[in-house]
């Protein structure tokens, strides 16, 4: 689902679960405009009443509302024409229609424990126009907040096509009966637009990425609307973030294989390059050391680096270091390895490369894009990286809470 909140259109939203809903219906004319009922009640009782009755959630007077408060609205024997949010000094809140068409979405988290009035006005079939209002309060700023482990791309940053979205909620689990209210709160507009999908990893831990790779030059903005919201055990989300970013103009993409032993690099579906390369050892101390297979995607490079390891007890520096799971698994330069590149393996799950041909692949490549690894007899872990390529569209969708 690629989307974000496009300017209001002029249809009605529904009724949102779980408050109460108002209804209004104010009298007016075509010639006077609207009337709010407060003048003389002779006047008023002679002047033509509009037939369109309005509802809007949260309902006047209310005072349990979140700052990540949506407004809601029906119309019957009318037609929607107009909306507006306003705070208690009169001043317009921004904001636009939710892509699914049932709720108005603030542009960014209402204040807590403010006051604001949702004004709602119909046209009846005669062209008169009711108008109807719901003042409401948001609660006191909760105390226990959740925020983010953000992986998103940088503002403004050019990335690669296989760039994921991902982040987690630190230190806790959304209850499942939440998990589409919170997905329907994550925003994602690709321009030209690009079919896409959110999927859960865990309780705790989502990633976003479209049908097929971005297209080059795409643009694309991230909203996760999650300040305010409701997030399960008297918990909320802390606050809003947000970034936007560019498909860099190449596709590039690193394919491993280990029965022969290379590694290709592709640039816009051409080999621009083949690299011996040597991978996880089956068996070092008894331990399992094969590199995973599986579409993973650079998540970070490091022209120098230290790599610890306490299960291997080791620690070495290394040259062009490249990322690909959280777990450890890197692209890098190993001198030490010059004898068994492209014949034989004997990392710690590592893709070893020469250092020559390591600084080649860390000027090729940017953040997010895709590396292939295949026939190592080892998959990936979900999450263990950026790993939503390596399912494929049909089983990822299934992660969604919307599909």
């Amino acid at each position: 689902m690629s989307f974000g909140p496009p300017s209001l259109s002029r249809r009605g939203a529904l009724t949102a679960g779980g408050l109460a809903a108002m209804s209004l219906a104010a009298a007016c004319s075509k010639e006077s405009g609207t009337i709010d009922g407060s003048g003389d009640d002779a006047a008023s009782s002679e002047a033509p009443q509009s037939a369109a009755q309005i509802q809007i959630t949260p309902a006047d007077g209310a005072a349990d509302a979140t700052a990540a408060t949506e407004i809601a609205w029906t119309v019957e024997a009318g037609e929607f024409k107009e909306f507006k949010l306003t705070d208690a000094a009169g001043t317009a809140v921004e904001g636009a229609m939710h892509p699914d068409g049932t709720t108005w979405v603030p542009a960014s988290p209402l204040e807590w424990e403010t006051t604001y009035t949702a004004t709602v006005t119909a046209d009846d079939a005669e062209g008169l126009t009711a108008t109807a209002t719901s003042t409401f309060t948001t609660i006191a700023s909760p105390g226990d907040r959740v925020g983010l482990e953000n992986y998103l791309p940088g503002v403004d940053s050019t990335v690669g096509q296989g760039a994921i979205l991902a982040f987690r909620f630190n230190g806790h689990e959304i209850p499942e009966d939440l998990r589409a209210s919170v997905e329907r709160r994550l925003f994602v507009t690709s321009e030209p637009a690009q079919e896409g999908s959110w999927h859960w990893i865990t309780p705790r831990a989502l990633e976003y990425r479209p049908k097929e790779y971005w297209q080059p030059n795409t643009q694309v903005t991230v909203r996760l609307a999650l300040g305010g919201l409701d997030l399960g055990d008297g918990r909320y989300g802390e606050y809003d973030q947000e970034t936007s970013f560019t498909i860099d103009s190449e596709a590039r993409l690193l394919e491993a294989d280990d029965d022969t032993k290379q590694m290709k690099a592709y640039r816009d579906g051409s080999v621009v390059q083949t690299i011996p390369i040597s991978l996880g050892a089956d068996e070092i101390d008894g331990i399992d050391a094969r590199s995973y297979s599986g579409t993973m995607t650079i998540m970070s490079r490091e022209e120098d680096a230290i790599f610890r390891s306490d299960l291997f007890d080791y620690e070495t520096p290394v040259k062009w270091a490249m990322r690909l799971t959280f777990s450890g698994q890197f692209i890098h330069g190993a001198p030490w390895a010059a004898d068994r590149l492209g014949n034989s393996n004997g990392s710690h799950g590592c893709i070893n490369v020469s250092d020559e041909m390591g600084e080649w692949i860390y000027n090729f490549v940017r953040w997010g894009d895709p590396v292939v690894v295949k026939n190592t007899g080892k998959q990936v872990p979900p999450g263990d990286g950026f790993t939503a390529w390596s399912l494929d569209w049909d089983t990822f969708k299934e992660g969604s809470y919307l599909s």
